[in-house]
């Protein structure tokens, strides 16, 4: 019986360790999926480029990527869950069937039913990001050359 007992314990506490563990790795795993620079994070690791330039990124990123987080996180408060989740569903109906991009955003704003308050708050909160983003994207273009800012932020030589 107390040979039993001990196993029971055992498997007990090695079921509450897996339970914290997987609790934190999806911590992480949100943590990461609302941080804005994870894309280019990512992309510099790929990009291969030479270690002073990934020092000035890395910098970049450290002290431009909390104002951006923080601008992000303001526009994402402003919606309820519910009307995150209308937008989601209409954004994929919008996909699915092939609308323009135009048609696709009206019907995303339209499934969200904002309100008027909503609505100020959510350009205000959108003007803020689009700063950040801008600011970010332009540090980064004076820390890189040509090629490595198409490595790096995808953008496309006009022809």
């Amino acid at each position: 019986m107390n040979s039993f007992a001990s196993k029971l314990l055992v498997t007990i506490c090695l079921l509450a360790g897996l339970i914290a563990w997987d609790s934190a790795q999806a911590q992480d795993k949100r943590q990461r999926k609302n941080d804005p620079t994870t894309r280019i994070k990512k992309k510099l690791q790929e990009a291969g480029l030479p270690a002073d330039v990934q020092e000035k990124v890395n910098k970049i990123l450290a002290e431009q990527g909390p104002k951006l987080t923080e601008a992000q996180a303001k526009v994402d408060a402003v919606l309820t869950a519910e009307q995150k989740q209308a937008q989601a569903t209409a954004q994929k109906a919008a996909k699915e069937a092939g609308k323009k991009k135009k048609e696709a955003v009206a019907e995303v704003q339209a499934a969200a039913k904002l309100t008027d308050e909503q609505k100020t708050k959510l350009a205000a909160a959108t003007k803020e990001l689009n700063a950040a983003q801008t600011a970010l994207t332009s540090a980064l273009k004076g820390a890189l050359t040509a090629e490595q800012q198409e490595k790096l932020l995808g953008k496309r030589k006009k022809a």
